[in-house]
């Protein structure tokens, strides 16, 4: 995530190689889509490596330095907060994947208007959380109670820049920031450690994303200020077109975001914060391979946006060969690497982590499926059939978890991630191959 201070900020030219201002906001299907893919694609997958490393490095210090109750609660605030800035964002990242490059000189205010929107999201779902949701084990001071819903808010912005810089075909910028944000607050993890305190640790995510959210926020401003968007006429479709994918990427956001949101808040129920800490250390891994896979579909979305048909099928393929390279990866790291990796952190952390992280790394490959449908069916704007498998996905998850966790405990969360992901995937693989098969058909009539 963007660095605060200006040497360390991470340059788009330095971090990716080539010259991004070969490709304007609408290259019309010109050879710059294609790498960009691949470039992009790239940025993202090294920062989710490298955040992935430090961040299992932060838990661990967490682990070692931090009481494992506080630890628990503070993973508690910051999933929530992060999920409810997803709740908050509508869906208007992915929008702004799919229409950005396409806008033009509506860029900057398509832009201003989704980022206005994504605030007043997340300070009312952050206040109603404080009215409805489980603050007791949560909050124990009045101060983070009351500014709760600021931390949603930057939470917001800093999620909603990663999606435009990738629509902006900036991916770099984002990894930078990623990686930035990883390495500050590792070190105030640990220069913090004499207090002891979960609140230290929601700091140690706060403060560093609102200022990479600052940097990165000039940085795609003034972007948007150069000719490629001032001058460049609008491709955009109309509104009630635009209305309706939003309804349907939005409907995905949310329903895909109803797990990652409510599992700590039922091991941390019904099994306590301590339990919550071990979950939250080995869950952080999973969720850091399923963001990247959810990232990947942006440069492929963005790339495919203004490519012509007789490029589209290809684009596709390629996509596919990364998001596979990346599913593969996953495996090896929660079946192999990590359960070594958790030994580091504590006995404790490794003896609950481990089962659970094994059973992620089988749900992974029918995940890789649903991935690769969503992707297609957002450059397609056809999400209804991926709205429906998202909700059940989400039922399954969320009701074989509260089903099996008192009797099972962490391990019931892995099998009902196994269960929901494969169903899914069994929905989803003929309608799939059915589109790739259109596109192919399309590519060739062209050519």
């Amino acid at each position: 995530m963007t660095a605060p201070s200006g040497d360390t900020v991470v340059s788009p030219e330095a971090a990716i190689a080539g010259d991004p201002s070969t490709e304007g906001p609408s290259t019309g299907g010109s050879s710059t889509n294609g790498h960009s893919l691949e470039r992009n694609s790239l940025a993202l997958t090294v920062s989710a490596l490298l955040t992935g490393v430090v961040g299992l490095v932060y838990w661990a210090i967490l682990g070692r330095l931090y009481p494992a109750r506080e630890v628990g609660a503070a993973a508690a605030v910051i999933t929530t907060a992060t999920m409810l800035s997803a709740f908050g964002n509508f869906g208007i990242g992915g929008l702004f994947e799919r229409f950005l490059p396409l806008a033009g000189q509506r860029s900057k205010s398509l832009v201003g208007a989704g980022f206005a929107v994504g605030a007043v999201g997340g300070l009312l779902l952050g206040g109603g959380f404080l009215l409805l949701g489980p603050t007791s084990e949560m909050f124990l001071h009045p101060f983070e109670y009351w500014l709760f819903p600021v931390v949603v808010v930057v939470f917001s912005t800093f999620a909603m820049l990663d999606h435009t810089a990738v629509a902006l075909r900036e991916a770099g910028w984002a990894a930078g920031k990623n990686v930035a944000h990883a390495i500050v607050k590792l070190v105030l993890a640990a220069a913090l450690a004499f207090t002891a305190s979960h609140l230290a640790i929601i700091w140690t995510w706060t403060v560093p994303a609102l200022i990479a959210a600052l940097v990165l926020g000039v940085m795609v401003a003034r972007r948007l200020r150069t000719p490629d968007y001032q001058s460049a006429a609008s491709q955009l479709p109309p509104r009630r077109e635009i209305g309706n994918y939003l309804a349907g990427s939005y409907g995905i956001y949310v329903v895909s975001a109803l797990a990652p949101l409510l599992l700590p808040l039922i091991v941390v129920s019904r099994m306590g914060a301590d339990a919550n800490a071990y979950f939250a250390i080995s869950w952080s891994l999973v969720t850091a391979v399923l963001v990247l896979m959810t990232m990947l579909l942006g440069p492929y979305v963005a790339a495919s946006a203004s490519s012509d048909p007789a490029r589209l099928y290809g684009l596709t393929l390629r996509f596919f060969a990364i998001l596979g390279a990346v599913a593969l990866s996953g495996v090896l790291l929660f079946a192999v690497i990590a359960p070594v990796m958790l030994e580091i952190v504590g006995k404790p952390y490794a003896e609950q982590g481990t089962p659970l992280l094994r059973l992620a790394a089988l749900a992974l490959i029918p995940a890789t499926i649903v991935a690769a449908y969503t992707a297609v069916a957002r450059v397609r704007r056809r999400l209804r059939l991926a709205v429906a498998v998202q909700i059940c996905n989400a039922a399954l998850i969320l009701g074989l978890s509260l089903a099996l966790i008192d009797e099972h405990g962490l391990v019931a969360l892995g099998w009902a991630y196994i269960v929901a992901e494969s169903v899914s995937a069994v929905i989803l693989v003929v309608p799939l191959a059915r589109a790739v098969l259109v596109m192919r058909s399309e590519s060739q009539s062209v050519n």
